[in-house]
């Protein structure tokens, strides 16, 4: 699939806002946040294949992408249905233990995403794990610094 072509209709739009907003929501909620002190950070849809891409070496999100403070996986598709492989494991870290949590479609995993939280994604092994990764931050400026999706060219028109 080429994704630098790919349209969006309304409808589809309007889904994905829905999701976000309710993924707020639910993460201020869970972390006993103010949704309104809780603003939308970066999103992206990742597929994952069993490609010889490095993407499972462990990792905080707040040092890799710098504006998180908690991030959410959506799983759109299912661990042994769909593909092979592709855990997400929360690390062993001072004196937690390491917990994997199987990829189920409509599963959602939240997590503070600072040093407390080391996490990597197992090698798939075969067919494509999916999933919608929705991060958040308590700051209006990093929030501002964000690019807003879709971008108007990313809609098909009509």
């Amino acid at each position: 699939m080429d994704f630098k072509s790919l349209k969006f209709t309304q409808k589809q739009v309007e889904a994905y806002t829905s999701v976000r907003r309710l993924l707020r929501l639910q993460v201020a909620e869970f972390f006993g946040l103010d949704p309104e002190t809780l603003q939308h950070d970066m999103t992206f849809f990742s597929h994952i294949n069993g490609s010889k891409t490095e993407y499972w070496h462990s990792h905080i999100d707040t040092e890799q992408y710098g504006t998180f403070a908690f991030t959410t996986l959506l799983y759109l598709n299912s661990q042994d249905e769909d593909f092979h492989g592709g855990e997400f494991v929360f690390e062993a870290h001072g004196t937690s233990s390491a917990a994997a949590v199987e990829p189920r479609a409509g599963r959602v995993v939240a997590f503070s995403s600072d040093a407390e939280n080391p996490h990597k994604v197992l090698k798939v092994t075969k067919g494509i794990r999916m999933a919608l990764t929705a991060a958040f931050t308590c700051s209006t400026e990093k929030a501002l610094s964000i690019e807003a999706f879709p971008k108007p060219s990313l809609v098909a028109s009509g």
